[in-house]
């Protein structure tokens, strides 16, 4: 990925910090506290705009010091989960609490859950709707009650009688603007949403227990009563002494069907794997590209953070003077090795396709080119238009979009992968072109593997009828 926006803010400034989020080093002096949160994976910081970048990483930087300094004074690790949600939740930036996305009816249906390491107690509400923070609802549940989970106008009721802050569903409705979580989500329904998806948080003490937490507003425009992985334990959110602490973020249903948060805790404990190991596994071999991203954090202080999409909010701190904060990570976050070993076709493909936007973005159209086969076989059509070959279809871009102001910012989303036996793969896809006349559409890409890579052997576009933003 061309775009890093990392900013690295520790007590005092050590030359041997790296920026990566995960140290595949022993770090020279082991953590006697660690935390680790995110506040959703998905779009890249140029897909998001400078104004909300700025946001979410003045954001992350807020949470991340309330749970530093808590952590600092020996705070505990389920006091610190909760807070930094908290305050987490209290910020429109993210979705959850007063970001929180809308249902197709035009509500706020929030989720959240929290697991405690120690004791394995854990507590969720599901489709709450007047709760200000319902992370400490989900608390509650856990230290109030025999049960785990809570939903809908239940959960609602048993609120009334616990001593957390209760707000008029107009809340969550009120002082946002553009660059929120819901405003953005309203006004690019077309356009992949899992960048806004969810906060999470997981933390060692030094107490030596660990704690993790996830808190949501679900997906914009979702159906009444849908509910994601957050308050699912083992899905969204899992944490045991001894192993790791985990947080989810993406489409909630594929973390649910591979019991994701504990599967990572599983590989740890039944096949002796490191964290690391672990979240790579479900990031590049077990989810597909374009699904989300895990934080976690280890007994031992092991931060990882990683992501298979363009981009993941994020950010990390320590007790030996780390603290950091992430808009999107090398390789997703993923050691480099690995992700050369491992790589998926679908994951090589997604890259390319990426990459190509940022070289769109930058007014290259030359370097966009780079993955079309260079062949008179290639096949280009837009808008009942068919083109034959690469010079041709080179030429038919250069026409249309002569200068950077016509090209605009171009994103790719909602990406779909269908095998073509072993060496091709067909793509589908929304495409989306902010300018003066923004405009978008669906496309369907055929790839083909040659010895130099995957090239783009067929191209189809298609434009929506109207613009995006209207």
């Amino acid at each position: 990925m061309k775009f890093n926006a990392t900013i690295l803010v520790p007590a005092i400034l050590l030359a041997l910090i790296s920026t990566r989020s995960t140290h595949s080093e022993e770090p020279a002096m082991k953590p006697t506290w660690a935390i680790v949160i995110h506040g959703g994976a998905g779009s890249s910081p140029a897909q998001l705009g400078e104004a909300s970048s700025q946001k979410r990483t003045a954001g992350l930087q807020h949470a991340l010091e309330t749970g530093r300094d808590l952590l600092a004074d020996g705070g505990t690790a389920m006091d610190t989960v909760e807070a930094v949600i908290r305050t987490l939740e209290d910020n429109p930036i993210f979705n959850a609490g007063r970001g929180s996305v809308l249902t197709n009816d035009g509500r706020v249906e929030m989720d959240s859950s929290v697991m405690d390491g120690k004791t394995l107690g854990c507590g969720a509400v599901a489709g709450v709707t007047k709760v200000k923070n319902p992370i400490s609802l989900a608390r509650r549940v856990m230290t109030n009650t025999k049960h785990v989970l809570l939903v809908g106008p239940g959960a609602d009721e048993f609120a009334e009688t616990q001593q957390v802050p209760l707000v008029d569903p107009a809340y969550f409705l009120s002082q946002r603007d553009g660059d929120d979580a819901a405003n953005i989500a309203s006004a690019n329904q077309e356009e992949d949403e899992s960048h806004l998806g969810t906060v999470g948080c997981v933390v060692l003490d030094s107490h030596g227990n660990l704690a993790a937490g996830t808190s949501t507003g679900g997906t914009a425009q979702k159906l009444p009563g849908r509910v994601g992985d957050s308050p699912i334990v083992g899905a969204g959110t899992y944490a045991a002494n001894g192993l790791c602490a985990v947080s989810g973020t993406g489409v909630g249903e594929e973390y649910i069907r591979n019991s994701v948060a504990y599967d990572i805790a599983a590989q740890m404990r039944y096949a002796s794997k490191s964290l690391e190991s672990a979240v790579t596994e479900i990031m590049l071999n077990r989810l597909q590209p374009g699904i989300g991203g895990l934080i976690a954090v280890s007994q031992t202080g092991e931060i990882v953070m990683q992501h298979n999409t363009p981009g993941m909010s994020c950010a990390a701190a320590d007790s030996t003077g780390r603290f950091e904060t992430h808009l999107i990570l090398d390789n997703g976050g993923a050691p480099a090795d690995t992700t050369d070993q491992t790589s998926s076709p679908a994951a090589e493909i997604t890259a390319l396709i990426q990459q190509q936007a940022s070289d769109w973005n930058a007014g290259d159209i030359d370097a966009f080119m780079d993955v079309y086969w260079k062949s008179d076989q290639l096949t280009f059509s837009s808008g009942g238009e068919v083109t034959r070959g690469f010079d041709a279809t080179w030429q038919r871009y250069k026409k249309r979009y002569p200068t950077s102001k016509e090209m605009g910012k171009l994103t790719f989303t909602d990406l779909e992968f269908l095998p073509l036996g072993d060496a091709a793969m067909q793509v589908l896809g929304v495409w989306k072109l902010e300018r003066d006349e923004p405009m978008g559409g669906r496309f369907t890409l055929v790839f083909q593997r040659f010895p130099e890579g995957w090239r783009i052997v067929h191209d189809h576009t298609s434009k929506f009828p109207d613009p995006l933003n209207d």
